[in-house]
């Protein structure tokens, strides 16, 4: 019975490592910091986006409490071993954010603002600049 479990176990721990190499670039990550959420699929259309049903499921989009807008993936540049650059666009379409997303290790994700227009956090009556880099761990 031990033995049964090990190996069980053992199967169950292999298969998620294999899992995670075959696709890096999906799942839920979070910045408790700054109260982030980043929930992507980069190998295929299938998360809705809150608040935009209306376009389908997409690759992914960011949103927290206090982002000004929410911000879905509108374009996958490249993506290459465990990095990944991406477009995010506001919920108005009328900004875009080129960001490069590293994977550190299995549970890490090092997001990178690239060029272009920043997202902002509303604090108080203001909107202020989130941090161009942070760090996410995956849920």
């Amino acid at each position: 019975m031990k033995h049964y479990l090990i190996t069980t176990f053992a199967a169950a721990f292999l298969s998620s490592l294999i899992c995670f190499s075959s696709e890096p670039f999906k799942g839920r990550f979070t910045s408790k910091d700054l109260n982030l959420k980043l929930e992507i699929n980069l190998y295929d259309e299938s998360v809705e986006v809150p608040g935009m049903e209306m376009f389908g499921p997409l690759n992914g989009y960011i949103a927290g409490e206090g982002l000004y807008r929410t911000w879905y993936i509108s374009k996958i540049r490249q993506i290459e071993g465990q990095k990944a650059i991406v477009h995010f666009s506001n919920d108005l379409g009328s900004e875009t954010q080129p960001v490069e997303l590293t994977l550190i290790n299995d549970s890490t994700l090092h997001f990178r603002e690239i060029e272009g227009s920043v997202m902002k956090k509303a604090v108080g009556k203001k909107l202020v600049k989130i941090t161009s880099n942070f760090e996410m761990k995956r849920q």
